[in-house]
């Protein structure tokens, strides 16, 4: 019993991860952004007139990292369980969870040094951290797909997660490469603030991730 509740825990920590994600960044964070192809200027606008609720956001944000690391233990757990052997979709998962967590602390910490005096240096110094915030984006696509790919292949071939969310979490790791996309335009559909390089893999990353966590945290047995 102590197992299934430490595991059921471990798993609810992955819900929290995604609600803090949706309030820092999506609730915080990017109200009243501009366009990605937006001058220095704008964005210098931007992070002064918002500074502080931007600071908060990217606190909120910080919490959900930890939560995030916290749940990736009960997802190596679960997988493993399921897969026996070596459990290499296991260790799969939970090394690109990891490094997914770094570029969320990466690409965090770039908005926090925007936010931090837009008022006191050149404009285009603030586009470029926000940038480079922006850009995290683009090289976390290829985390973001080894985790929910190994998650869908053990929940298929395993059954450590039920057909419709490792369905779930396979279209997530179809979507996540767009992401990609980022890196080339800063207009358009393929730009952060599209929908293919920006709206999809985030929303399918949210969906594909609360699934993983409802699931683990329903069938705790599985991740003890």
């Amino acid at each position: 019993m102590d197992s299934d509740r430490l595991a059921r825990y471990g798993a609810a920590s992955g819900i929290v991860f995604v609600i803090l994600l949706l309030v820092g960044f999506g609730g915080l964070v990017l109200p009243n952004v501009p366009d990605t192809s937006a001058t220095g200027q704008e964005w210098a606008s931007y992070f002064t007139d918002h500074q502080e609720r931007v600071q908060w956001g990217v606190a909120v944000l910080t919490a959900g990292v930890f939560f995030l690391i916290w749940s990736l233990g009960s997802l190596r757990s679960a997988l493993a369980a399921a897969e026996g052997g070596s459990g290499r979709l296991a260790s799969i998962a939970y090394g690109a969870g990891l490094v997914s967590a770094a570029f969320l602390v990466v690409g965090g910490g770039a908005i926090a040094a925007a936010a931090f005096r837009p008022q006191e240096v050149d404009p285009n110094l603030t586009r470029a951290l926000n940038d480079l915030g922006i850009m995290m984006g683009a090289p976390a696509a290829g985390a973001f797909t080894a985790l929910f790919a190994a998650a869908a292949i053990a929940g298929y071939r395993h059954k450590a997660l039920p057909a419709s969310v490792a369905g779930l979490s396979a279209l997530a790791a179809v979507l996540q490469p767009l992401g990609v996309g980022t890196a080339f335009t800063d207009s358009g559909v393929f730009a952060a603030s599209g929908v293919l390089g920006g709206f999809l893999p985030f929303v399918s990353f949210v969906i594909g991730y609360l699934a993983i966590s409802i699931a683990l945290v329903r069938r705790p047995g599985t991740a003890a």
